[in-house]
C-alpha cells in the first residue's frame, strides 16, 4: 500500500489527536497556535511511496491523523501509474485563454482533461453549478475513472483555483480518494528543471479535440437522456458538502446562527468597494460572513499554505472555533470555484467545509437576497 504523507511537525498533529478530524473546542484551538509537535507521519505528500503499488493509496478521511489532500511533485512522479491524473485548467472569461488549449499543448502523462464548464448543470443559468449524480458518473466514467481509483487533480496555471473545484467535486459525489497537485504543472515544471527530467516527464504529443472534450461531452449527452451505462461508475451526492441559497438565506433569519460563512472573493469586491466582474450584479457580502481570499491561502511560491501557515490566520482559527461550538462552516466567491480553495485549505486540518454553489453571481443578482458593505461588524478583524 503506497502512503501519504499527512501533516508532519506542524500543529496539526497535536491538533487531530487532542480533538479530532471536525478540529479543536472552542477553548483550546488558540493554545495550539505556535505549538510544533513531532508525530508519526505516513510518508507521501513529499515524495516517499513506491510506484507500481496498488492505487487503493489514500486512507479514508477518518483514519488518523489527517489525511493532507494534496501531493508534492516528487510523490506524483513516484506514484505516477497508481493514480488517474485530471486536468482541470480552467480561467476566466475576463483571460481570454483557454483550460483547453493548454491541455492540448502539453500535460503530465496520462492525464485527462476535466473540463469545470461542461461536467456542470446545463440547466442552470448560472456558470459550472454542479451537476446530476448521472451527468458527473458519465464524465468520470469517460476519462476512465472508477470508483476505486486514486486521482490526483492539477491545473497548468498553479493552484489558481480550478483543481479545487475539481477535487470537491469529487468528493461531492462520494470519492474520497481525490487530492490536488501543491502548486499544479509549474510546480511539476520547477522540478522538471532542477531536478531529473525523465521523472518529471511531459507529455507535448498532439490530442484529438474527442480526447480534450470526452468528460464533458459524456456528462451533456447524460444530462440529454445518454450517458454511461449503469454501473459504470456509481455517484451520489453528499449533501452535507453544499449549501443553497435558500439555506443561506434561512440561516440568516435565525437568532443565533448555525453558519459560519467565508468568503473567498477579495477584500474590494467583499467590502463592496470594487465593481463585479460579472455585470448585473450588486458590490457588497452576505450579511455576518467573513473575508478570507482565497490567496490568502497560497504560500508565495504559488502552493497551498501548510497547516502551520494556515493556523496563523486568526479567521482561520476563529472558524474552526465556531464549527465545533455548533455552527458548519460555510465557504462562498463569486461563481462557486475559489470558494473550494477554502474547502481545500480547511481539509488540511480534517474539517469538511461545505461549497455554496452559486455564490455571489447568484446573491448578488436577486435583489431579495440581503447584503452587507464593508468589513464584518463582528468586531473581529476580517
Amino acid at each position: 500500500m503506497m502512503n501519504l504523507r499527512v501533516l508532519g511537525k506542524v500543529e496539526a498533529c497535536a491538533f487531530r489527536r487532542r480533538f479530532g478530524a471536525r478540529g479543536a473546542s472552542p477553548s483550546s484551538t488558540m493554545a495550539l497556535i505556535g505549538r510544533s509537535q513531532p508525530c508519526s507521519r505516513q510518508d507521501g505528500g513529499q515524495g516517499s511511496g513506491s510506484a507500481g503499488r496498488s492505487s487503493r493509496a489514500f486512507a479514508s478521511r477518518s483514519s488518523s491523523p489527517v489525511e493532507d489532500p494534496v501531493v508534492s511533485p516528487a510523490w506524483l512522479a513516484e506514484n505516477i501509474n497508481d493514480v488517474k491524473i485530471l486536468d482541470a485548467t480552467w480561467y476566466l472569461p475576463s483571460k481570454k485563454k483557454s483550460g483547453k488549449e493548454d491541455f492540448g499543448r502539453a500535460r503530465i502523462p496520462g492525464a485527462r482533461y476535466f473540463d469545470i464548464d461542461d461536467v456542470a448543470d446545463k440547466s442552470s443559468s448560472l456558470k459550472h453549478m454542479l451537476p446530476s449524480s448521472a451527468a458527473f458518473a458519465a464524465a468520470a466514467h469517460a476519462l476512465g475513472v472508477k470508483n476505486s481509483d486514486a486521482v490526483v487533480v492539477y491545473e497548468a496555471n498553479g493552484m489558481a483555483f480550478a483543481a479545487a473545484r475539481a477535487w470537491w467535486m469529487f468528493r461531492c459525489f462520494g470519492h474520497a480518494n481525490v487530492k490536488v497537485l501543491n502548486g499544479g504543472l509549474p510546480a511539476w515544471l520547477e522540478e522538471r528543471e532542477s531536478g531529473d527530467p525523465s521523472a518529471f516527464d511531459l507529455d507535448e504529443s498532439e490530442v484529438t479535440p474527442d480526447f480534450v472534450d470526452a468528460g464533458g461531452r459524456a456528462s451533456i449527452e447524460a444530462q440529454e437522456g445518454g450517458g454511461a451505462a449503469p454501473g459504470a461508475y456509481e455517484a451520489s451526492l453528499n449533501d452535507r458538502l453544499v449549501v443553497s441559497k435558500s439555506e443561506i438565506l434561512s440561516d440568516l433569519s435565525l437568532a443565533d446562527k448555525k453558519m459560519f460563512v467565508l468568503d473567498a472573493r477579495g477584500k474590494g469586491r467583499f467590502k463592496g468597494s470594487e465593481p463585479e466582474a460579472r455585470s448585473g450584479l450588486r458590490s457588497g457580502h452576505i450579511p455576518g460572513s467573513f473575508s478570507m481570499p482565497f490567496a490568502s491561502l497560497l504560500e508565495d511560491g504559488g502552493k497551498l499554505k501548510d497547516v502551520q501557515g494556515l493556523l496563523r490566520s486568526e479567521i482561520f482559527v476563529r472558524a474552526l472555533k465556531e464549527g465545533e461550538v455548533d455552527k458548519s462552516i460555510t465557504a462562498t466567491c463569486g461563481s462557486g470555484v475559489t470558494a473550494c480553495m477554502i474547502a481545500l485549505a480547511f481539509a488540511r486540518v480534517g474539517r469538511d467545509v461545505a461549497v455554496y454553489d452559486g455564490s455571489w453571481t447568484e446573491w448578488g443578482a436577486d435583489p431579495e437576497c440581503p447584503l452587507e458593505t464593508g468589513l464584518s461588524k463582528s468586531g473581529f478583524r476580517s
